[in-house]
């Protein structure tokens, strides 16, 4: 069978595309903002994203069970603290900002620059450790990110972002730095694709493949 692909009128693709346009700009003043930051400022905005998750490892565990009917509850509370845990170790002493590698011999050094808005689909499988990552890894290279959820997964992944959110306006971070969509949809997603900067797709093979 041949794949099809589906056709949208003039106006739902104008009505979708007002619709990023609101993610990308509010996307775009939070990465100026934080395009200046230190590598100790950006640092402690990648850890509260995991501090997020970590601490309420079980409240998400259980939401993300309960909407998409999917997991065993003692396994997504280890993943959601394992993965928080491991993510920061693992990026905590690696440098984003300024010069991060010098080659003496052959004369190259090497500066860390932001690519701008990250766009992030996001799998029912994974709807609290994948948003979380994603952001971690986008704020560490000082980005912005709007995720896209699975339709199966939005409150959970929405939750998850509020969470975040918290805790980097505890920090002063710029608002609108971790964005979500609260209107999923194929049309929508499409047009975040084709308006940001760069796409991090997770799920399945055909909707990566679409993606990139």
């Amino acid at each position: 069978m041949a794949n099809t692909v589906q056709q949208y009128t003039p106006e739902e693709i104008a009505k979708s595309k007002e619709y990023i346009d609101g993610y990308i700009q509010r996307a775009r003043k939070a990465q100026a903002e934080i395009e200046n930051y230190t590598q100790s400022q950006v640092d402690r905005l990648v850890m509260a994203i995991a501090k997020a998750v970590y601490d309420n490892a079980e409240y998400l565990a259980k939401l993300a069970i309960k909407e998409t009917q999917m997991g065993v509850l003692e396994d997504k509370i280890a993943k959601n603290k394992g993965k928080a845990s491991i993510i920061w170790n693992s990026l905590k002493g690696k440098k984003s900002v300024g010069i991060i590698e010098r080659d003496e011999e052959a004369g190259i050094v090497k500066v860390a620059k932001p690519i701008g808005v990250v766009a992030a689909i996001t799998p029912m499988t994974n709807p609290i450790v994948t948003p979380m990552s994603n952001a971690m890894f986008a704020v560490k290279g000082r980005n912005a990110i709007v995720i896209t959820p699975h339709h199966r997964a939005i409150r959970c992944s929405t939750e998850t972002v509020n969470l975040i959110n918290a805790e980097l306006k505890k920090l002063g971070a710029p608002e609108h730095l971790v964005q979500i969509l609260d209107q999923q949809s194929r049309i929508n997603t499409r047009t975040l694709i084709s308006s940001a900067d760069v796409v991090v797709a997770t799920g399945g093979a055909g909707m990566v493949n679409a993606a990139y």
